[in-house]
């Protein structure tokens, strides 16, 4: 398998957030923001947030637990000044729905973070708005049709048996695995071959690399590493886009599908350099957030041995010994709840930040226009009034008669609304065949039995190397 990361050094996990509404690294007093609704034309009824007086370097030391004790002592709808201006937590469905969904016009993504990701990305849909961004999906959104989905299995599938092979070698010489690193490579393999339709070889290195470099200097765009990393891809990307041009003969990849694509309403097509930022967008989501959460299953399988057999079980009974297809994700459904349990407890996204328009009420409070959100699945996931529970690890929670009932935006692990992630079907389907595949060959253990804490970075990452060691089934 391909290693995005040297081998020889232990991992290093970079330091940005995700879609994380922080302006600033200061610590700084919170001070009550008064709100004046009359001025907004929702009357007098409504109240400011609580602001409750915390010290920003407790944000920016644990935003986790800082997050989940604004929600435990103070409510939904809590003020916390995260820079000079506030910014507010929103953590109950209803007020979600309203932003993501009811009133999502008033909301843009134009947060600190999300201007950096432009320095990548530049116009691709993670953060382009309003019109721009309502082409965009018109167009990508086919190439990710479910329909679509079944053309790629196989290059799931034999990307997770060339992995396994290795793990094979690996096991017999008695040597344990970086599972993280294991996860990189894989995703990144995956990606990319059903990006271009093609292995990229040694620049499939080359293209790790420089992702892991560049997404660690994400708020420092004119750094030199900065600027070198995102001139390797870009030339890898544009280089395969004018190659795709000179021989555009449709195929099953997702660049072919994007070349071809049309705006059902004006029959334009995208230009090179519109290629070019989605690709990089799809890059990104593929790559990054799917690792991430595939470690977070391996280290929370390797705490549950009941749920490991389990797991096994109803792969072994489903597939026997056949490699999995796109048709078996429906028959694996005990595989699926533990995904989402997985999702549920460490959603890679970790938070999501919106900047309102106008002011609106949500709630009994008044949010004034300009004010920046946070809306935080690993808070909402954890909701007293909507989980049972919730650190309990229980994947049949997501068993259709468990979940029949629960409220929609109590479970955002790829946000909500017209913004979700365009990539949440394929990220299941990768997930459902990768786990049921592994788990028929091997469990595996920590080498270290130490708790493993989360890490908010751009995606919530392990606060350290997950090494593990292989036992055959």
């Amino acid at each position: 398998m391909p290693q995005p990361k040297n081998a020889d050094q232990p991992e290093k996990y970079h330091d940005v957030e995700s879609d994380h509404p922080l302006e600033s690294s200061q610590p700084l007093e919170n001070q009550p923001v008064e709100l004046t609704s009359t001025e907004s034309g929702y009357g007098t009824d409504l109240k400011a947030p609580p602001a409750p007086h915390l010290r920003a370097r407790e944000l920016l030391r644990d935003p986790l637990n800082f997050f989940l004790t604004l929600t435990r002592d103070y409510g939904d709808v809590v003020c916390y000044r995260s820079a000079p201006e506030p910014a507010y937590l929103i953590n109950h469905p209803d007020l979600v729905k309203q932003i993501l969904v009811d009133n999502n016009r008033n909301y843009t993504k134009e947060t600190y973070t999300n201007r950096a990701f432009k320095a990548v990305v530049s116009d691709g849909l993670l953060t382009s708005e309003g019109e721009v961004w309502r082409k965009q999906r018109r167009l990508m959104q086919p190439a990710l049709h479910q329909q679509r989905l079944a053309k790629f299995d196989a290059v799931i599938t034999d990307a997770t048996e060339v992995m396994l092979d290795h793990w094979q070698e690996l096991f017999e010489l008695h040597e344990p695995v970086y599972i993280a690193r294991e996860m990189a490579a894989l995703t990144l393999t995956i990606t990319t071959h059903i990006l271009f339709g093609v292995d990229l070889g040694e620049d499939i290195n080359l293209v790790g690399i420089a992702m892991d470099k560049g997404l660690a200097l994400i708020e420092k765009p004119t750094h030199p590493d900065f600027i070198e990393s995102l001139q390797i891809i870009d030339g890898i990307v544009k280089r395969i886009i004018a190659e795709r041009r000179q021989a555009p003969d449709e195929t099953n990849d997702l660049l072919s599908i994007l070349l071809h694509a049309q705006d059902e309403d004006t029959g334009e097509m995208m230009n090179d350099q519109q290629l070019r930022d989605q690709v990089f967008t799809l890059l990104l989501a593929g790559y990054e957030t799917t690792a991430s959460a595939l470690t977070w299953a391996w280290y929370l399988l390797s705490q549950n041995s009941e749920i490991v057999q389990q797991v096994r079980e109803e792969a072994e009974r489903v597939l026997q010994t056949r490699t999995p297809t796109y048709a078996d994700p429906l028959d694996l459904e005990y595989p699926l709840c533990f995904f989402k349990e997985v999702l549920r407890l460490s959603p890679s996204a970790w938070v999501l930040g919106r900047k309102a328009i106008n002011a609106d009420r949500l709630g009994e409070y008044l949010i004034p226009a300009d004010g920046t959100l946070a809306i935080s699945p690993y808070t909402l996931h954890r909701h007293l009034e909507f989980w049972d529970q919730p650190d309990i690890f229980d994947p049949s929670r997501f068993l259709p008669e468990a979940s029949a009932h629960r409220h929609r935006f109590a479970y955002i692990p790829f946000g909500g609304g017209p913004r979700q992630c365009i990539g949440n079907n394929l990220a299941l389907l990768e997930a459902q065949l990768i786990i049921s595949m592994v788990v028929r060959r091997f469990t595996l253990h920590l080498v270290e039995d130490h708790p493993i804490k989360p890490s908010a970075h751009f995606v919530l990452r392990p606060d350290r190397n997950i090494l593990m060691e292989l036992e055959a089934v």
